[in-house]
């Protein structure tokens, strides 16, 4: 694995950043087709098997860095320049869940408050690990929008649905009470750019 240092400020994606430095993705400009391959492809492998277009991904990524049809037609043919997301369209700019800060580094005090929108869930094994569930996630959006009242867009309603819901899916697990996000797999994911052991297993390809 590459270490964490090589991914780029301005990638602000958990997620992705944690594909650059797992090696599953380039972090200047990755062909549009295969980072939709593979983002297809975690979802298929996670926990829930859920089932996410490649089409939808791949429009998602061409229109990434802007909307102008220059910038679109680039992002087609020489791929997503994932070091140039941030202040891009699909960055929410302090409306999200603010983990991350506007340059990259880890916020402490805000993965505490997500900490706070969760509680003890029930693991498949028996035991017990802090966990935010459907319900408790999409209580973390709702504050999140209130908090950033007068600097939030219309369109960040739409990435937040977009982000810690689908997150739920690919990274969560299925404990006997139903699906949830584990807060240790979320720290990892931010703090290390990992994702869980138990899905770069299923991908079959750590750098």
């Amino acid at each position: 694995m590459q270490h964490p240092e090589s991914v780029s400020s301005g990638n602000p994606c958990p997620v992705l950043r944690a594909l650059v430095a797992h090696g599953l993705a380039n972090d200047q400009f990755e062909p549009v087709g295969r980072l939709a391959s593979t983002i297809s492809r975690m979802a298929a492998e996670s926990d829930g098997g859920k089932k996410l277009p490649t089409s939808l991904v791949a429009l998602i990524a061409v229109t990434a860095n802007g909307l102008s049809p220059a910038t679109v037609l680039r992002n087609a043919r020489e791929g997503v320049h994932l070091s140039g997301l941030r202040r891009g369209p699909l960055d929410k700019q302090g409306a999200g869940s603010r983990v991350l800060d506007q340059h990259g580094q880890v916020d402490e005090e805000q993965l505490d408050r997500l900490a706070g929108f969760g509680c003890d869930k029930r693991m498949a094994d028996g035991g017990a690990e802090l966990g935010l569930d459907a319900s408790e996630v999409a209580q973390f959006l709702k504050a999140n929008w209130e908090r950033a009242k007068g600097r939030r867009r219309v369109i960040d309603r739409g990435l937040m649905r977009g982000e810690w819901p689908v997150l739920l899916e690919v990274l969560g697990k299925t404990g006997p009470d139903g699906r949830y996000l584990a807060f240790a797999d979320i720290r990892r994911l931010v703090v290390e750019q990992a994702l869980p052991e138990r899905l770069t297993s299923r991908l079959g390809k750590v750098a």
